[in-house]
């Protein structure tokens, strides 16, 4: 007589085996949303810095005025030649975001330590500082975020690895 079915041992052998790759591939899984937010910062960073230089040509071939109008909108531009604003603060941060990206993305000023839904203006020294809160306080270690210098359309990506 032939028995269909699975022995006991069969069966205690596929639950461990489960229960192994569940411990190995699961944390995979909980590190995405942290892969896809620093994705995101580095695809913003790059729009930004190609805007800036963009803008730096437009400057360029226009004789390097001290400001260019875009789309009704008055973009004052740095010595070299790049997008500035007309104060040297985190609102002037935000006024160089807002002049050059054309996105859907919230951003505020800096609040400070408290946690924004998405991005956040900072000024720190002669670098703008924009932040990917993704609803999270700030952490310089672990908040992916990039900076931009106006003076010299530079820049460069922080916590995106």
């Amino acid at each position: 007589m032939k028995k269909n079915g699975f022995t006991l041992i069969e069966l205690v052998t596929v639950i461990v085996i489960l229960g192994i790759l569940s411990v190995v591939a699961l944390p995979r899984f909980f590190d995405l949303s942290d892969d896809a937010n620093k994705a995101v910062t580095a695809s913003v960073m790059a729009s930004f810095h190609g805007a800036a230089g963009q803008l730096h040509l437009k400057w360029n071939i226009l004789g390097e005025p001290e400001s260019i109008v875009i789309g009704g909108n008055t973009i004052p531009m740095s010595d070299e030649g790049y997008p500035d604003s007309s104060t040297a603060d985190s609102a002037g941060c935000l006024e160089i975001w807002e002049n050059i990206m054309d996105t859907s993305i919230n951003i505020v000023e800096y609040p400070g330590t408290v946690a924004t839904p998405e991005w956040s203006a900072l000024r720190f020294g002669p670098a703008c500082v924009y932040i990917n809160h993704d609803g999270d306080v700030f952490n310089n270690v672990a908040t992916p975020f990039f900076s931009y210098f106006p003076t010299t359309g530079t820049g460069v990506g922080f916590n995106l690895d």
